[in-house]
């Protein structure tokens, strides 16, 4: 128990470090969500509604032109949104996803955690990145390539 607080310790103060040198503020956001599929257009996005915007992208079904709009790379990206939901590994009934702080917020972009979750794997946990672009909070390029990485999917990032 106590390796854990200490763990939790130093997560914490490195959180502090990264957000008083980055000048971004740390958000304590209200845990709204909005129906699958809506955008994002509200000035600082809730956990709720990345995580469910999250889901949309990989664990439910939909067009690809409905999935690009959220989505930076748009239509040259989606592909790896689709791909993830045809594998199947981070959807039910063989895993999940879950959108979590701590959050930052800077004008036009807002990270959080993603932990994603597949049976007989290990945990993913990673920082991702969203962007306001004309409005709507969209999956920033970089964390969709970080995705492909991390899962290692055998396609570029040339979005």
């Amino acid at each position: 128990m106590k390796t854990l607080k200490i763990v939790a310790g130093v997560a914490s103060t490195i959180v502090a470090v990264a957000v008083a040198t980055t000048g971004a503020s740390v958000v304590n956001a209200p845990l709204a969500s909005a129906a699958p599929g809506d955008l994002i257009t509200a000035d600082v996005p809730t956990l709720g509604e990345l995580d469910d915007q999250v889901a949309f992208l990989i664990e439910r079904p939909g067009s690809d032109e409905a999935k690009a709009v959220h989505m930076e790379g748009g239509m040259r990206a989606v592909v790896v949104a689709r791909t993830l939901y045809n594998i199947g590994w981070y959807r039910a009934p063989r895993g999940s996803n879950d959108i979590t702080g701590p959050e930052t917020h800077d004008g036009n972009v807002h990270t959080a955690m993603l932990r994603s979750k597949s049976a007989g794997q290990p945990d993913l946990v990673a920082r991702v990145v969203w962007k306001r672009i004309d409005g709507v909070w969209k999956l920033s390029n970089s964390s969709v390539c970080e995705g492909v990485k991390a899962v290692g999917l055998a396609m570029g990032c040339d979005f």
